[in-house]
């Protein structure tokens, strides 16, 4: 019995917004708001001018490091605000492409929210941090003390090169057996941390086509839209592609001259983008995890 259709699951995140407009909306809207919280914050917090300053630090590596270190420290109270909303946004989001999925009828009443679901889905991309830090930890121990005990016999380098493959192998092996770990604690009300491990046994090679197409769907979508957008751009502005290059880099001196006609033009596409995107990286987990609770059912 074949648990999933690899493509479909790929796909299910383009066909949820295509068949549902009105959700593909109300994202569109959620991640404008959240798209205007962070040049709000910027000028709220007087931040605006260290970003620019990081922002030609890293355009100019030959600059001296310590500025860019010390304006990359001005920006601390901008990351204490937008890493806990960027929690809350993947959570919400997750939450809501998992509802859509498992539940259509709900997700009609219930678009967008924040509850018990967001909430342990919030610890458990904590917990899931917290994890994949200490794993990173522990292959860089095992893979450099293995290179060294390989070096002793002269060969070192091609030695680190393949035990640096063989552990970054491991960890996409874990990352994708542990990944249905968010839809199943949405879908069970509980924190479902190792469950995903046992429920996805023999299925790797599956989920791993699955995820690699849906990266590689959304990819050519997102280039494809660029490309689009960058056309337009340059119709509407007469030919000028410096007008449309301007618009992918804002003007930072003000709060009056970022919100240009061109920059909210980009912040309306960047806020579909990012529903879309989401959509078909939330999705396809929660269409395995739907084809492993049927056959689980039906057994």
């Amino acid at each position: 019995m074949t648990v999933f259709s690899a493509t479909d699951a790929a796909f299910e995140g383009f066909r949820v917004t295509w068949e549902k407009p009105r959700t593909l909306l109300i994202w569109t809207g959620f991640f404008l708001v959240v798209n205007l919280l962070m040049p709000l914050a910027l000028f709220g917090l007087g931040l605006n001018s260290s970003l620019a300053d990081l922002e030609a630090a890293s355009a100019n590596p030959s600059n001296d490091p310590s500025a860019a270190l010390e304006s990359f420290m001005a920006l601390a109270p901008l990351y204490g605000i937008l890493i806990p909303v960027g929690l809350i946004v993947q959570a919400v989001i997750a939450a809501a492409v998992f509802r859509l999925v498992l539940d259509p009828e709900d997700s009609r009443r219930h678009p967008v929210q924040f509850g018990r679901e967001e909430a342990r889905l919030i610890a458990l991309s904590l917990i899931y941090t917290l994890l994949f830090i200490l794993a990173v930890v522990a292959v860089v121990l095992v893979g450099g003390i293995a290179a060294g005990l390989m070096g002793l016999t002269g060969a070192g380098p091609f030695f680190g090169v393949l035990i640096g493959f063989a552990l970054s192998g491991l960890l996409v092996y874990v990352a994708v057996r542990m990944s249905l770990g968010p839809v199943i604690t949405f879908s069970e009300d509980r924190l479902a941390i190792f469950d995903s491990w046992r429920l996805t046994q023999g299925l790797f090679w599956p989920m791993f086509g699955t995820y690699a197409l849906a990266i590689i769907a959304i990819l050519i979508f997102y280039l494809l839209s660029m490309v689009l957008v960058a056309a337009l751009g340059a119709i509407l502005s007469g030919g000028d592609v410096a007008a449309v290059g301007k618009v992918m880099a804002p003007d930072m001196s003000s709060l009056k001259a970022y919100f240009s006609p061109g920059q909210v033009l980009m912040l309306l596409f960047g806020a579909f983008m990012s529903a879309v995107y989401n959509a078909v990286m939330s999705a396809p987990a929660a269409v395995i995890y739907r084809g492993i609770r049927a056959r689980r059912s039906a057994v």
